[in-house]
């Protein structure tokens, strides 16, 4: 089961990165948008009098006292002109590209956020299997010192790593309880947690 969860978070977080990875690269391509254009929304060239498909029309190089049919539609007749709506538009690019690199920085910081938790309950939830005998050790009576092949943990760091790792087991239990907790007062009971 736990395997099965490694993989399918794998999964997800690959998902993920492709996703960033290609729209990140997208993004970074140079584009034809401008800051200001003039619009005008005009009937076909050849059904003057139609008003229920309109054709659009974008001049990005007018002034603003400058944006009317005759500049943005070329080869206009004066009729078509008379039924064309233009306006003139100015955007503020840079803002749109702020909020869209916050965005992604702050969905990038909780899929760290994300990494983090997964490795950190994976680390907790691996325990040792069984005690593992030390081979390869030697003791010299002349000097009182013991030395060996793997490094020696004192019992007090050991006795320290395990209740921290106990801590945050039972620590991460009782947020599971609640959380558990909350989801059947809301979904079967319909009531929230004070």
């Amino acid at each position: 089961m736990t395997n099965y969860l490694f993989k399918m978070r794998l999964d997800i977080c690959l998902l993920y990165l492709l996703t960033l990875f290609s729209f990140l690269q997208a993004a970074s391509q140079d584009t034809s948008f401008e800051d200001v254009r003039c619009k005008c929304v005009c009937p076909p060239l050849n059904e003057v009098n139609s008003t229920q498909d309109r054709t659009v029309y974008i001049s990005a190089n007018v002034n603003p006292n400058m944006c009317t049919c005759v500049e943005v539609v070329k080869n206009a007749s004066p009729k078509l002109c008379a039924q064309c709506e233009c306006k003139y538009e100015s955007r503020n690019t840079t803002t749109i590209k702020v909020v869209v690199i916050f965005t992604i920085c702050v969905v990038s910081l909780l899929f760290v956020y994300m990494v983090f938790l997964f490795l950190l309950d994976h680390l907790v939830s691996w325990r040792p299997s069984s005690y593992q005998q030390h081979v390869s050790e030697e003791v010299n009576l002349d000097e009182h010192s013991v030395t060996s092949a793997t490094p020696v943990v004192s019992r007090a760091e050991l006795t320290r790593q395990r209740s921290i790792i106990n801590r945050m087991t039972d620590e991460q239990k009782r947020w599971k309880g609640t959380v558990k907790e909350q989801r059947r007062n809301i979904y079967d009971k319909h009531s929230m947690l004070n």
